[in-house]
């Protein structure tokens, strides 16, 4: 195992989230809107922090809200929808697309991005730009991107959220010495021991789906290994008939359990039913208990135990976390693709329909 250094940027940037997420939460945004729903549309590490708001809103927030993940927007959205487009970079191509698209629809719109095309077009529209940090990799963005998303929320009236985040501040500094790469007894170490070999398939109960995800995305490219997640209590209609038969065995996967220490009693008798469950096929999953009274600090919590058990099995790997060739190359791809569709449109747009 190469010893994590202090001074490796993938590091640096995950060591930052904390500092990142103070920041961004005690910004001043002005923003008047006038919405029946929000949607946050964005791909990869830039549409995360919208999957982590909707985990924190379920339960707060009377106007619905979706995550948007493609080339082209749902029908529903209109002159009435608010819209955050995120991407770090600015440039991908399926944000980008969305965007002309909420455009031609009318819809509200603000960006979350360091620069780019979208801005750009932001600026030529007359859309507000909240600025985010050059020069990291987009999934490092999160704590940004949290901080700020849950002060628009709170800047909309959607819900009161930014004293809140305020108060974890400490706590998630805690963690973060309890956890981190100076600690030779780090609890992120001992579990990333555990995954290393396997290929991880990530468990929470369904009031933290969206830190499974990120914790499965972050393995994926930090540590360059295959991961997968689900969630509680669907597995217990699907997947436990996999494991079952072997799952494990077959493919060398292990289940980890995102176990919410104070969930509803309900989510618990659940979650102990499929951990029992497993353990009775021989199987002995991981159970990561994760601590915290709201699912705000829950879901915070999570999110770092997994960006540094990605880091330590990157680093157990013998791989840069940083690197992330194969998915620059695939957007060259899709850049392509979308430029040679763009193309067509504006063929057909010119072209009259013909007569039959």
């Amino acid at each position: 195992m190469v010893v994590p250094d202090s001074n490796n940027t993938a590091v640096k940037e995950t060591v930052a989230f904390v500092d990142d997420l103070k920041f961004a939460i005690n910004q001043r945004i002005k923003l008047t809107a006038n919405f029946d729903k929000i949607c946050i549309c964005g791909m990869g590490g830039s549409a995360i922090g919208g999957d982590l708001l909707l985990d924190l809103m379920a339960q707060e927030s009377a106007v619905p809200m979706t995550v948007v993940r493609s080339i082209d927007i749902p029908n529903w959205m209109n002159k009435d929808t608010f819209v955050i487009v995120c991407s770090h970079s600015g440039n991908t191509k399926e944000t980008l697309s969305m965007y002309d698209q909420a455009v031609e629809r009318g819809c509200n719109i603000i960006a979350i991005t360091a620069g780019g095309m979208l801005k750009e077009k932001c600026d030529e529209n007359g859309h507000q730009v909240i600025p985010l940090r050059e020069g990291i990799q987009p999934r490092n963005s999160l704590g940004l991107v949290i901080g700020y998303l849950a002060n628009v929320m709170e800047t909309l009236g959607v819900a009161k959220i930014r004293k809140e985040v305020k108060k974890l501040i400490p706590a998630l500094n805690k963690l973060r010495n309890e956890i981190g790469f100076k600690n030779p007894n780090s609890y992120a170490k001992r579990i990333a021991k555990k995954i290393y070999g396997t290929i991880p398939v990530i468990y929470s109960t369904s009031g933290i789906t969206a830190s499974a995800n990120r914790w499965k995305s972050q393995i994926n490219e930090n540590a360059k290994m295959m991961a997968f997640n689900g969630s509680l209590p669907e597995i217990n209609h699907n997947e436990i008939i996999g494991w079952a038969e072997g799952l494990e065995k077959k493919f060398n996967c292990c289940p980890v359990f995102l176990y919410e220490e104070d969930a509803t009693d309900a989510m618990k008798s659940m979650a102990n039913a499929a951990i029992e469950t497993l353990k009775s096929f021989n199987i002995s999953p991981i159970v990561v208990t994760i601590r915290g009274k709201t699912v705000l600090e829950r879901s915070l919590r999570a999110v770092m135990f997994g960006d540094y058990i990605s880091l330590y099995l990157a680093f157990m790997n013998d791989v840069d976390p940083i690197g992330v060739e194969s998915i620059t190359s695939f957007k060259e791809k899709v850049a392509s693709i979308l430029s040679k569709r763009s193309r067509k449109d504006k063929k057909a747009k010119k072209s009259p329909p013909k007569r039959i």
